[in-house]
């Protein structure tokens, strides 16, 4: 523990000198001696003691009391007062300045070092009330913001449900109202729109559910065996079959292995949420490709588009749940894709990267580990 170190403001130098010997031997370390209000103030910001012993009749135009105020307002420093001043004019001036004790002159050195030790002692408690009640302050603030966000992704959410909802809805209506008088493509394509919002309401709902579960740390890791080849294939072709003709997805590979061990779930989140992406800030009629790429000891998957890409400004906070690029416009989302895509490539203590410039398109590279030996076909 260091030793307590004390500043005296004092005016009579025999006081002084015997008030320094007093401490000494009580164990304190008397760091300087001033005789004005001026000087204290200078000495206390230099040297930053940890109590001021202060006389209130000083050198100077500055008293004691006043040099009290600055010191406490200043330095947050801790003041008692040793005077023989006893008036109640001046008793009632110090106390407006909250000393930390008041000693009368001529003093008793058992009730000096007492009241130097309930000053000390006091100070440190206010310090802890005041750095306590401050964290509290920054913990409510953090929660409000914390509150005011989860507020706001709630609503970005609900909103990207109302769109599929509002569309099912008139579409059952209007064949609700006027099926029998629609011809049969017109009843198709108002079916095909309830099934198109359907899949859209599934993927959002599966989506929140998913990183609810990865935030409150229920989303499990179960990895088995999996031929990559078969199961990258059935997801493109399940992809191909959605988008139609509107867009072409290819699926290429490049090493001669197939079996890798890998959470199935996981895998088909991170790759299907890729995918959709891609195709989603593509414009119609654009490719877009996954490649499985074998290497010694990892496995990559890089999924490539040609849509309007990302921003530099967007990109060091894509993966934020409900964190959507500047230049998305009215292309539906609720920001929740990539956050997953992250979090399943960390369940498997892998890698995400991406390059991407603004309207030629983005690249997605994941790099989970692998090795050989350690798959069973």
């Amino acid at each position: 523990m260091q030793p307590i170190q004390i500043l005296i403001v004092e005016d009579e130098q025999l006081v002084a000198d015997d008030l320094r010997e007093t401490l000494e031997y009580l164990g304190y370390i008397v760091c300087d001696l001033v005789a004005s209000g001026e000087e204290a103030l200078v000495k206390a910001e230099k040297l930053q003691p940890d109590l001021v012993l202060m006389d209130i009749r000083l050198e100077g135009e500055m008293d004691g009391i006043e040099a009290s105020f600055e010191i406490q307002s200043r330095f947050n420093l801790p003041v008692v007062y040793l005077t023989a001043n006893a008036d109640r004019a001046t008793l009632d001036r110090a106390k407006a300045s909250q000393p930390f004790g008041y000693i009368l002159k001529p003093f008793d050195e058992r009730i000096l070092g007492t009241t130097i030790e309930i000053a000390l002692s006091r100070h440190q408690a206010e310090l802890e009330v005041k750095k306590a009640l401050t964290t509290a302050k920054t913990d409510q603030q953090i929660a409000e913001s914390q509150s005011q966000k989860t507020s706001q992704n709630l609503y970005t959410a609900v909103h990207e449900f109302r769109n599929p909802l509002t569309t099912i809805k008139l579409s059952a209506e209007m064949l609700k109202a006027y099926g029998d008088q629609m011809s049969e493509q017109r009843k198709q394509n108002h079916i095909n729109r309830i099934e198109s919002a359907t899949d859209t309401l599934t993927t959002i709902l599966e989506n929140v559910l998913t990183l609810g579960k990865s935030e409150s740390e229920k989303l499990d890791f179960k990895p088995k065996p999996l031929d990559l080849v078969d199961f990258c294939e059935e997801i493109v072709e399940s992809l191909q079959l959605t988008v139609k003709d509107n867009y072409q997805i290819s699926f290429l590979v490049d090493g001669n292995s197939r079996v890798a061990c890998l959470d199935e779930q996981l895998l088909w989140h991170l790759l299907n949420n890729l995918l959709a992406n891609a195709v989603k800030y593509s414009p119609i009629g654009s490719q877009v490709s996954l490649r499985l790429i074998w290497e010694e000891n990892t496995l990559c998957f890089q999924v490539t588009d040609y849509g309007i890409g990302i921003p530099a400004e967007s990109q060091s906070q894509l993966f934020e749940p409900f964190h959507r690029a500047s230049n998305v416009g009215n292309i539906p989302g609720t920001g929740l894709g990539l956050a997953i895509v992250k979090r399943c490539t960390e369940l498997h203590e892998g890698k995400i990267y991406l390059d991407s410039a603004v309207n030629k398109g983005t690249t997605f590279t994941v790099r989970l580990p692998w090795k050989v030996d350690t798959v069973k076909v």
